[in-house]
């Protein structure tokens, strides 16, 4: 756990030389500080995806609106307990844009448009529920229940479009730079989790759930690399006529 003792005025007492408990912290925050500079470009490549070849083609409604309760629940749980912005501020970036995600998704997306419009209205109002019941419902004892669930959350988000894949031989939209940073992200904040806000159970149990089915998602993009460039050029080509 991080010690009481480790503060800003103790390692500011040791200047110029810091002990081995300060340096750790200053690396954890250091570290935590890339990852958020490093997440304001998360979706980047999946968003460059969509808007250049005009299509969602290969990406689940399912899977995304999952991702956007998940980093939700990761960040508004971490805002309600009160823990260092550093520890958790890429779930805020990657939110943020996993919202632009869905809203192409509608735009883009193959649904008629009148189905499209009533799942809108029904997308928009669950997360205003949501929102609801997070801020004001939930309390301090209780909030641990978003992350007690996260996982749940992130098994049906990633396990849709794990099977979308398998069933239909691309990925589609799907970038293996995002899949590649979201693997990595979780495998440090691993260990910078553990430095900055100690062993909490529900935060780093989401993270080994992460790591495990963002592997699986890596190689999909790796091994339908092939159907996936002739998928999204066929796509292409029917813009153009």
């Amino acid at each position: 756990d991080p010690s009481p003792l480790v503060t800003p005025t103790t390692c500011l007492s040791t200047l110029p030389l810091l002990s081995t408990p300060c340096l750790l912290r200053l690396l954890a925050k250091l570290i935590g500080i890339a990852i958020i500079a490093a997440s304001c470009i998360n979706k980047a490549p999946v968003l460059h995806n969509i808007y250049s070849s005009k299509s969602a083609l290969g990406l689940s409604p399912t899977s995304t609106y999952g991702e956007v309760i998940m980093y939700s629940n990761a960040a508004f749980y971490n805002l309600r307990r009160g823990n260092p912005f550093t520890a958790y501020g890429e779930t805020f970036m990657v939110m943020v844009q996993t919202v632009v995600v869905v809203f192409l998704i509608w735009r883009y997306g193959e649904e008629k448009k009148g189905g499209r419009t009533n799942n809108v209205g029904v997308v928009c109002g669950a997360y205003l529920v949501y929102l609801f019941v997070v801020f004001y419902v939930l309390t301090q004892d209780t909030i641990y229940i978003l992350m007690v669930y996260n996982p749940i959350v992130l098994l049906t988000s990633r396990g849709s479009q794990i099977l979308a894949n398998r069933q239909q031989k691309h990925t589609g939209a799907q970038s293996l730079a995002t899949t590649g940073m979201n693997l990595t992200g979780s495998l440090i904040r691993t260990v910078t989790t553990i430095k900055e806000v100690g062993w909490d159970f529900h935060i780093l149990r989401s993270y080994g759930v992460s790591i495990t089915l963002n592997m699986i998602l890596f190689t999909h993009i790796v091994m339908y690399r092939e159907n996936t460039k002739r998928m999204l050029d066929d796509i292409k080509q029917k813009k153009k006529e």
